[in-house]
Parts: structure tokens; sequence; C-alpha cells
């Protein structure tokens, strides 16, 4: 009988279990239902055209959010040619797509992790994919027997899975982030790829991954390999050379077995790496193995090939000058009547003058002087020489677009930004700025000091910690500040930092807060976090909740008391943030309610009665009566988060009665008459009703006032009474600053409207935070103050109350920033020790890793120094733009008054699943700001994401852009928070009946381009000039085009524009300069030539001439 029961109990749980479950179609897409808030999409196979996967659906009047794809859901479907999907979708069942012959291409901007495997197999038609940017492993078989063309691996992307890309004939190349550690078998067997380039960190590459791969002609195993699978790169019948690192060890059977074509492999490594038979099998007959003379005799044993490995490699050119370079250093010395050569400029002769040179390092580019069609034996070398005098560079594309004669490295991720500091928030004009970096400066370090892309002055700092700028006389202006070392011919960006010269503090506002005031708040703790606050340059603080009640926010003669969270708040921790703030010219805003009234707290207990008549000095009278609910003095505002009757009661008052706004200006000026706040931050609660009554009439009942009639007004009256206190704060304090918080917005015209505030501060809500509403709340603003200077400060909390721990999402966060930067805004959201996420702010319960927090410094770096280019005044305007030949979506500049479902639903503003454009015009310079939504939904056009679904974006290099402009263009730069620490990069262009070209080098999450207007300067990079080795002279390249893996000259204006477009050759044999070998102590002659121990005569030693006498 138990056992009866027991199994109608599992038979009731399970029919309880599953009694959720149901299908149904939307919009010819089936779905399944797996809980009461998810669906799994399970059958497409009666779809068509173009297929836009919702986040959410309707059934029954129920929302569900699309969760999943089921196993073979659109399979077979040929009427399918184009698909999306959401970020809501997290799992992604195998097969799904597979066989959709009609399906070109995929935009997956999902949260999947992992495919499963064969989700677009024979999808013989697909030619574009962009992947999620939360994807880790590619599954197997995934793409194999598609028609991709090219394909760019998010960063996130760990492993490529078997045979996931075989067959793809038509696949040239393939752009690997960093990444990736595992290439497992079969992976791209019988691919189209012309060449590999495989990144630093790649571990494994699998049995047979490469197989059949006919075009391949080029590889780079980087050294983080150490074993080549069987057969990796088998039957690759265009295979010429190949450079192995020592790091690889293990080649295994026929890793190269029947490259028919392959005729050189150099081996880096100094110890013998195993074989197998067949390794090098059904080569070339012309094969040798090449290694370095140093571990020739050790290596001359190895197994199979002993006797084709060598010391020396035949070279020959078949004319008299060539250019030359090798992914690992060459010795020249052997090489009986050929000389090598660096070569440059040869001081205004319109000719290049060639040195001597004996040994090069890795990819050093170089001009080779031999007797055509002889063969010469050059040997590979331990290391070689780097050249600072060099002007020849190696390229590693068909187009190159220098833009000066030096190359330059980022080096700015290896730096902690917070490292390198200044005093102060902001300076006055002409004042003297100290910096301080936390480690000595290499010695040859320098600073630039920039407005935009223009160098204002350059410092020596090598060697130093501290140093000091006196800025220009410039109000309102921002800089950069750039830590460089220059090394010849490149140089390194070591850090950046922001310099705001500004009289007023709320001109470019960025606005921070604290909100402990504990004994835990010494001057110490204190002193660490307003170093930071200063370090993101923060010109204002908001004190949040330090006051005692809302209606006398300081008790008199008090040193501790109770705020309404009954957290202990200590005057001197008060004082101290106060003191230490103004120490670095921060402005401290005290917060208040403008109609709050703090209930009583009795025996310890929150007092909880309805009405508050008669305490305090306060009538309920004064308050905000709605007879509708029927309480005297307000209602009840508890915080929620924490149990009910924990806090106080906020009564809310009428801010229009008089006697109430005398009342509190009582209180405010004894504020100030007791601690040195330099304002006031106003808050609100925002529309919360509709209706309020005066000319009250009342009865006591059981002792108590209760209302029951009066004259009926609209609380937007509220609206103008706001603006009518900050004109009263601002008369009783007219040297004290005001903010108000115009909560979605209510109240906003008005508050800005009385030119009494410092900026807009608008709290975004759920039906506020829409990407389109963020531009036009700062367009409304402007126009409503009167001052197309004004700015805005938004209050947009990230993941805000959404039951989640942890991290911050990273992605979310910056793409939120750039976005609301690049529209010309800022955002609260900093504390000294920690990140916003609630409206309550002391809730530090969420944490940022270290990678954000850096970044984010990298951003408040790039909204100072270039507050001019992002919201001074600019005045909007569109701009035509292709990239890689498609049109790139621009932000829509109407005025938007949107229905409730177009606002939802986002018909307006920027475009999802695409780059878009904000652009603004000042003068004769556009800025341009590229936002990368490249894989980006309508579902995450929002900031605070509380989904926390906000993919990473997928990272777009070198991109052609072409730009619709008929008016002269004379230079054009770019800069990014996301590289470089923000400072500016000048590129090379070219402009045509209207069009201007030039390649966007990166766009991460953002990416500003600054255009400007006029007769071309000296310095500008579309001067740069290009040259190619044609015979006995270097001629001008045609449109700067220059084959990949060709050496070529590049000079910039100031040398470009006196030269020739021919230089004949020179050769000096003076013998090289400014030789540095790579931080060796070793000795070289004027000619080029090691010498272990030195005697009398000339010499170079670390880059300097020393007389040996």
């Amino acid at each position: 009988m138990r056992l009866k029961r027991l199994l109608i109990l599992c038979v009731t749980l399970l029919s309880a279990a599953f009694s959720f479950a149901d299908n149904f179609v939307y919009d010819n897409l089936k779905y399944t239902t797996t809980s009461d808030k998810s669906v799994t999409l399970v059958d497409g196979k009666g779809a068509s055209g173009e297929i836009i996967i919702p986040s959410e659906v309707r059934n029954n009047k129920n929302v569900y959010t699309v969760t999943a794809i089921e196993h073979n859901a659109f399979e077979g479907n040929n009427s399918i040619t184009a698909v999306t999907i959401p970020s809501s979708v997290s799992t992604i069942g195998y097969s799904a797509f597979n066989g959709c012959k009609g399906l070109r291409r995929v935009m997956d901007a999902s949260r999947v992790t992992e495919m499963q495997g064969f989700e677009y197999t024979d999808c013989s038609n697909l030619t574009s994919v962009t992947l999620s940017g939360t994807l880790q492993k590619i599954g197997y078989r995934s793409f194999a027997g598609t028609a991709l063309t090219r394909l760019v691996l998010p960063a996130s992307v760990k492993e490529i899975g078997g045979e996931a890309f075989q067959d793809c004939l038509q696949l040239t190349n393939v752009e690997f982030n960093k990444g990736i550690q595992n290439i497992k078998d079969h992976a791209f067997k019988n691919s189209g790829l012309a060449s590999l380039e495989l990144p630093e960190g790649i571990k494994e590459i699998g049995e047979w991954s490469f197989e059949g791969c006919k075009s391949l002609k080029t590889v780079q195993i980087p050294r983080s390999v150490t074993s080549l699978g069987t057969g990796a790169f088998y039957a690759c019948s265009a295979l010429e050379s190949v450079v192995i690192p020592a790091s690889v060890t293990n080649f295994n059977d026929r890793t190269f077995n029947g490259c028919r074509n392959l005729s050189a492999v150099y081996y880096l490594g100094s110890s013998c790496p195993s074989l197998g038979q067949n390794t090098f099998a059904d080569v070339s007959n012309a094969f040798g193995f090449y290694v370095k003379p140093s571990a020739l005799s050790v290596l001359q044993g190895i197994a199979y090939v002993s006797g084709k490995v060598k010391d020396s490699f035949s070279y020959q050119q078949s004319s008299k000058y060539a250019t030359f370079s090798r992914p690992f250093a060459v010795d020249f010395s052997s090489a009986s009547g050929l000389k090598a050569y660096i070569a440059k400029e040869n001081n205004g002769q319109n000719s290049v003058a060639l040195k001597t040179i004996t040994k090069a390092s890795v990819g050093t580019g170089l001009v080779i002087e031999a007797t055509p069609n002889t063969v010469y034996q050059l040997r590979m070398a331990d290391d070689g020489p780097q050249y600072t005098d060099n002007a020849l560079r190696v390229s590693t594309g068909t187009t190159v677009e220098a833009i000066a004669s030096k190359v330059r490295e980022d080096m700015t991720l290896r730096y902690n930004p917070v490292e390198l500091t200044t005093d102060k928030v902001r300076y006055e004009p002409g004042n003297t700025v100290v910096f301080t970096s936390k480690n000595v400066l290499p010695a040859n370090a320098k600073v630039r000091y920039l407005h935009g892309n223009t160098v204002v002055k350059t410092d020596e700092i090598g060697g130093k910690q501290r140093w000091n700028w006196k800025v220009p006389a410039d109000n309102f202006t921002g800089y950069m500040a750039e830590i460089y070392v220059d090394n010849g011919t490149s140089e390194q960006t070591l850090a950046t930092i922001g310099v705001d010269v500004s009289t007023e503090w709320g001109r470019f506002p960025r606005y921070g807060f604290v909100s402990h005031y504990g004994s835990d708040k010494t001057p110490e703790q204190i002193k660490k976090e307003v170093d930071m606050l200063n370090r993101y340059h923060m010109t204002g603080i908001q004190f949040y909740d330090w006051q005692w009640k809302h209606h006398i926010p300081f008790p008199q003669d008090s040193t501790k008391w109770k705020d309404i969270g009954l957290r202990n708040v200590y005057k001197s921790s008060i004082e101290n943030y106060i003191n230490q703030l103004h120490g670095v010219g921060s402005k401290c805003m005290f917060y208040d309610l403008v109609y709050g009234v703090t209930g009583r707290v009795v025996n310890g207990k929150p007092e909880t009665v309805d009405n508050f008549d008669g305490h305090d000095g306060i009538s309920s009278d004064w308050g905000w009566i709605d007879l509708h609910e029927k309480k005297g003095g307000g209602y009840d505002l508890r915080q929620v988060q924490y149990p009910l009757g924990a806090w106080p009661s906020i009564y809310v008052m009428n801010p229009g009665n008089q006697n109430w706004v005398n009342y509190l200006s009582g209180s405010i000026n004894k504020v100030y008459h007791n601690l040195a706040f330099d304002g006031f931050h106003i808050d609100q609660l925002g529309h919360q009703r509709d209706a309020y009554y005066v000319n009250l009439k009342s009865k006591k009942v059981n002792g108590q006032k209760v209302y029951t009639d009066g004259d009926r007004r609209d609380t937007h009256d509220f609206e103008g009474y706001f603006a009518n206190f900050i004109n009263r704060m601002k008369a009783d304090n007219h040297n004290k600053s005001l903010v108000m918080n115009a909560v979605s917005t209510f109240g906003g015209s008005k508050i800005v409207g009385t030119k009494n505030v410092e900026f807009g501060y608008n709290e975004m809500w759920g039906g506020d935070d829409y990407l389109w509403n963020y531009r036009k709340i700062i367009q409304d603003n402007r126009r409503n103050n009167g001052k197309n200077t004004f700015n805005t400060v938004f209050a947009a909390y990230l993941h805000c109350r959404n039951g989640n721990g942890g991290q911050f999402h990273t992605s979310s966060a910056l793409f939120g920033n750039a976005t609301i930067f690049a529209l010309g805004g800022s955002r609260i959201e900093l504390s000294g020790d920690h990140m916003l996420f609630t409206e309550y702010f002391p809730d530090d319960a969420r944490k940022m890793s270290d990678k954000l927090q850096k970044s984010i410094i990298h951003y408040y770096d790039f909204l100072v120094a270039y507050e001019n280019y992002l919201r001074d005044g600019n005045a909007e305007t569109t701009v035509n733009m292709t990239m890689d030949g498609v049109n790139v979506a621009a932000w829509d500049l109407s005025d938007p008054n949107p229905s409730i479902a177009d606002a939802v639903d986002q018909t307006i503003g920027p475009k999802p699943y695409c780059v878009n454009t904000y652009s603004t015009k000042k003068g004769n310079v556009i800025a341009i700001q590229l936002l990368n939504y490249n894989n980006v939904s309508k579902d995450n056009f929002n900031v605070r994401d509380l989904k926390e679904t906000m993919p990473e974006p997928n990272v777009l290099l070198n991109k052609k852009i072409v730009l619709d402009d008929a008016t002269s263009v004379s230079r054009i730069w770019l800069a990014s928070p996301d590289c470089f620490g923000g400072a500016p990069q000048e590129v090379v262009f070219k402009q045509n009946n209207g069009k201007v070209t030039f390649t966007l080098p990166s766009l991460e999450y953002w990416t500003m381009v600054v255009v400007e207007h006029g007769n071309k300067v000296d310095n500008s990079a579309s001067e740069v000039r290009n040259y190619v080795l044609r015979g006995e002279s270097f001629q001008e390249a045609s449109n700067n085009t220059v084959p990949a893996g060709e050496a070529y000259l590049s000079f910039p204006a100031t040398i470009g524009k006196t030269l020739q477009p021919s230089l004949p050759l020179v050769p000096i044999t003076a013998g090289i300069a400014n030789v540095i070998d790579n931080g060796r102590d070793d000795y070289y002659t004027v000619s080029g030539i090691k010498v272990d121990h030195p005697v009398k005569g000339i010499y170079i030693h670390k880059g300097k001439k020393l007389v040996k006498k």
C-alpha cells in the first residue's frame, strides 16, 4: 500500500512538473514552454526569408523569453536567407541549421559559450557569419561545407572543434584572436586558406588539422606550440617554407608529408626534436632542414632528415638590388660578394643612403646588393642587432598607410593607469600640474601634452617619478599627457592621463559620490578613496545619506548621529572627506530631499503613524495630502530591500507650500553654517501620484488630525514648485552650487530652465532606459537651459536589483559608458571604493574586476582629454560612411516623440547588429563617434542591462572607410579609450570626387574619428610617401600599395614633401650608426661586425660610439 501511494505520488509530481509545457506558433516559428517564463524555439522549418528570432514572444497574454534553439530546429529549410539570433538565447542545439542551402548570412548575438556541432554544416551558400562574443568553443563540423570566405574569431574563442571548417573551399582568411588555445583534428581540412598566422598562446595543433589546404603558402607557428599533430599540414602542396620555433620538440608522423613544394624548414631550436619516418616524406627534392650554426653539431643527428640538416641556406636574386626580410635573425658575413644594407633618406639629397651591416635581427627590412642569379649561402643567427636609423619597414598587407616614420606600439595594457596621477581633478588656466608615477620611468621616457592631436609641448622625463607642467591660458580645454619612449624606428605609448583646465566645475561635470561615514573612515582610508576619486577626475562629489533627518539634516552640536538607515555617521568623517576633496579641487555637494520629513524612532523602533502633525515644529497641513489615499502628511516610503518597518517612514511635503519651504530653508542654512559644503544636491521621487489637495478641511479623530476635504490639484504643479525652490536656494546662498535630480525627467525642463543648476541630472528607470532617450535628454536639457554647452549627468544603475551577485559585467559597463560619453553625457557611478548599482548608494555588494577598473580609468581620461570634441557646444550632424563597402548606420537625429510601442521597440535611435555613427560639428571639425553594436540586439539597447546579457564586442580591425565629404580635408585622426590609453593616432587618407578613404585600425567598443577641414598642414599624415624598390632606385608606390612581406621606405610630410618620385641608391661605406643589440654588452665595428675582444679603435657599444685607446 505504501509503495502504491509512493508511485501515485511520483506520477502526480511528474505530471505537475510537466504541466506547464505548451506548444504554440509565433510569427511562423514554433515554441515550447520550458518554464513559466521561458521557451525553446523547436521548429522553424516553415519559415522563409530573413529570420530575426525575437528575444521575447507572447502567447495567451503571457510573455516568454526565448532562451534556446532546439537541435534540428531549422534543418533542411532551404527558404531562409539570413538569421539573427538574440542575446537572450544561451543554447543552440546540434544541427540547428544543418543543410539550409539558401542561408547566406548569420548574425549570432547569443550568449552561447559552446557550439554542440553540425549547426551550419552544408549550408553551401553561407558566406558571412558574425559569431557570439561569448563563444568559447566551436563544435564538431559546425561550419563544414559552407561558402565562408573570411572569418573573424572573437577573443573569447578558445577551441576550434574537429572538422569545424572542413571543406570550406572559399575560406581564404581567418583572423585568430589571442584567446585561441586548441585547434582540433581536421579543423580546416581542405579549406582555401592562403596564409596562416597563429597567435601566441595557442597550445595544440591537432592531427590532420590543415590537411589538403592546397593554397596555403606561408605558415607562422608561435612559440607557445610544443607539438605538431600527425598530418597537420599533410598535402599542403603550395607550401614552400616554414619557420618552426624552438618550443616545438615533437613533429609527429606525416606532419608535412606530401608538401611537394616544401623546400625549406627553418628550425630555431638547439636540441633534437622528435620526427617520424614520414614527417617530411614526399616533399621537394630541394628540401633542406636549416638550423643555426651553433646548433649544427647537435641537430645533424636528427632521424630521417640528417642528410638534409644544414647551417646555411641558398639565396639568389634576379636583379642587382632587392629588398629582404626574414622571420629569423640572419648572418651575411659568409656570403662573399653579397652586401646587406639598412637604408634611410640621404639628408635631403633626394636619394637613399645605404649602410652596410653583417647581421640583422628578426623582421629587419634590408636592401641586398648581389650579382644577379648568383647563389649565395646565408646563415641563421642566434640573434642580431637592431638598427634605430633604419627607415625600411616590412609590409604586413597590400596597402600601407603609416602616419609617420615611426611604428607605434601600445604598451598601456602593461601599466596600471592608477599608478600615474595628477594632483588635482581640474586646473585654472596657467596653473601647474604635478604628475606622479608610482614607478621610476625608463631613462628615455618622454611626455607630450596634446590638445586633440596637436602637440602643445614635449618634455624629457626619463628616470623621474614626479614632474610639473604649466598649463596654457586657454579656459575650458581638455588635454592628454602621453608618456612614451622613442626607440628610433618605433615609439611605445606607456601611459596616459587627462588634464582638465576649467574655472567652473560644472562645465564638464564628472560626478562621483561618497556614502559611508562610520568610525572605519580613518584619515588614511579617506585619503585612499579621495586619491581614487581624483584619478577618476571627479569635479564634484555627492554626499549621499549623510544627514540625520531629511528635514533637520544637521543635528546641532552633535558629533555623531544615525542616518535614515540607522547607520552611524561621524561628523569628523564628513569633515575629513570635505577637507581632502577640497585639496584635490573637487566640490562637495550634500544630498537631501526637496520635500522629505523623516519619521521618528521611538525606543529604537521606527514610528509608522499616518500623521506627523506637530513634531519638530512641522504641520501636516504643509504636506502632500491626497484625500483619495486617506493619509495625512503623505505616505510611507520604506526602503523595500530591508524588512518592513526597519527604517523610519518618509513623509512627503508639498514643495509649493511656503511654510514648508521656509522651514527647510532654515535647516539648509544651518548645514552651510556648520559644514564646508559647496552646494546642495536636491532629490525628489519622480511622478508618484496625480493629485494633491490644498485649502484643506480636517477633524480630530482619536486625537489625530484627519483630512476630510479640500481643493484637488494636479501634481505636475510640483515641477514649477521645484523651480521656485531652486531659485529660493540660490537667493539664500548665491555662492553655493545647486544640482537637482529630474527622476524619469519629471520636472526636468523647469529645473534646468532656472539656469541656477550646474548641470542636468537625470535618474533613469525602466521606462527611460533606452539608448535613443539618453541622446534626447541631453539635447532637451541644452534646449531648455538655453546653452549649447550645458551638460548632463545620468544616474543609470548597472544591473539594478536584478538579484545577481559577483562582479559587474564588464561589457555592460563599457558599452553603457561608451554610448553615454559618445552622445555628450556623463554618468554618476563611482565612489572611491565601489561602483554604483542601486539607488541606495551605500550598497557595495558588487565589485569591479581589475580589467573593468583599468578600463574605466581610461574612459574617464578620454572624457577629460576630448571634452571639447564630445560636449562643448558641438552641433549634431549626420555623415554618410561605408565600412568595407557596407553602409554604416547613422543615429537618427529627428526629434523623437515616440509612442509607447515605438519607445519599447526602439524603432528610433541606433540600429542593432551593426556599427553606428553619432556625429557632431564645431567650426571646421567633424567628430564621428563609431559605436560597435555589431553583435548587439535591440534587447540590449539599454544602459542598465538588468539581464546581464550584453555580449563582448567583436573587435573590428583594419577596416576600409569611405566617407562622403566634398569639403577639403586637411587632417584625419582618431582616438579610442580601448587602445593606446586614448592617445590620438593620425591616419593617412585620400580625397577624390567628394570621397575620403582611409583605414580604421581598430574598433572595440568605441572609436572617435576626427575630420579637420581646411588647407592641408605640413605635418599632415596625408602627405606620407611610400617607396618600393624598382631596379636601382626606390620608386613612389602607387596609392601607397606595397605587397605583403616586401620591405619599403616611408617618409612623413616633413621629409616626404621634399622628395622626388624616384630615389637612387647611394651606398655609403662609413658603416652603421646607432646600433642596439637587444640590451647586450656587445661591441661592433663601424662596419657592423661584432667584436668579442675590442682593442684600439672606434666601436659602437649600447648605441653609442666609443673610442678604445
